[in-house]
């Protein structure tokens, strides 16, 4: 069965009226052992919620209220609900109305949900693309829309924007950022079927150094692969900051490679969790960001819609860019 089919889902069952009341919302979960769905990562369900809510405006509700438990971040001592570790839980739509009653999509019964029967709330937000030109790319229309949701509604936890700011001021200070994410693992497993070659990084990083050509460069690598962290610390020495407490695995990994870091037994879930959210809002604050595959930083352009970007795949495929966009 394709991704596509996991991730969406067939979408039978009762689409209830949602006028006025208040959506609440449940992360995705496996079904049947995980052979027709199964537990999405923190920025798979970011666009989850993003797709809620596009749903609820359109619909008139009150609200969306995020309930979220999977275990792969959730850490019980932080409270039972791992999107408010890091998200404010819940988001009026309709300022200053009461709500008229809930209306939860954790039922078999309906058009969404969890379950691999139920459709994805993605689908509310994300386009469905051909295989080799994945979202972002082409994709103004809904890039637009998503960076729109997520300033109306999404507010982080002080702590972690602290946090973020803090980062900022003591590694990037007044220096040129290039955001570089690296998603390797289990990445593979969809288009372009292999992680990108370091040097199509490389190859980036250096045009956008000589169109810019600024006084003092930073790079904030961000990656869930251990060889990519030392190659880019070996090429570019001093210029490279990464955040210490993030999780990597090693590409040689063959259990990385089917099941990716965030769903990996060898860090904790809240660890996960965090140093994900950090990754992903540091990105955001960078000048440029050069990225391959990922929902980490396709929601790092939802923080930042003026954020200039590059979209690598393949040896064999083109080099996208923001410019490309219309």
């Amino acid at each position: 069965m394709g991704s596509a089919y996991r991730r969406q889902g067939f979408g039978f069952g009762l689409e209830p009226d949602v006028r006025g009341k208040t959506l609440v919302v449940y992360n995705r979960r496996d079904t049947l052992w995980g052979w027709i769905s199964k537990q999405q990562g923190l920025f798979s369900e970011f666009f989850a919620v993003l797709g809620a809510l596009a749903y609820a405006e359109d619909g008139g509700a009150a609200g969306v209220t995020v309930r979220f438990d999977s275990d792969l971040y959730l850490d019980r001592s932080r409270g039972d609900n791992w999107w408010a570790y890091y998200f404010a839980p819940r988001m009026r739509c309709l300022a200053g109305s009461e709500t008229d009653g809930e209306v939860h999509y954790n039922r078999a019964w309906r058009r969404f949900g969890p379950h691999g029967w139920n459709l994805s709330w993605t689908s509310q937000i994300l386009p469905r693309r051909p295989a080799g030109v994945p979202y972002p790319i082409d994709a103004a229309p809904a890039l637009r829309r998503a960076a729109e949701l997520t300033a109306r509604y999404i507010r982080v936890e002080p702590a972690l924007r602290a946090r973020v700011d803090m980062f900022r001021e003591q590694h990037f200070g007044d220096a040129f950022v290039i955001g570089v994410h690296y998603r390797g693992t289990d990445k593979k497993q969809l288009y372009p079927y292999v992680s990108p070659a370091y040097s199509l990084f490389e190859t980036e990083i250096q045009r956008v150094l000589e169109a810019r050509t600024p006084a003092r460069y930073r790079l904030f690598v961000a990656t869930d692969e251990v060889e990519f962290a030392e190659w880019a610390g070996a090429r570019f020495g001093g210029h490279v900051v990464c955040c210490p407490s993030a999780p990597r695995l090693s590409a040689a990994d063959t259990r990385a490679g089917r099941t990716g870091t965030h769903k990996s037994d060898r860090f904790t879930p809240y660890i996960k969790g965090e140093s994900a959210v950090l990754d992903c809002l540091l990105l955001a604050t960078c000048q440029y960001l050069v990225k391959n595959r990922s929902s980490l930083s396709d929601v790092s352009l939802a923080f930042n819609p003026g954020l200039p970007w590059t979209q690598i795949l393949g040896q064999d495929d083109p080099v996208y860019t923001s410019s490309m966009l219309t």
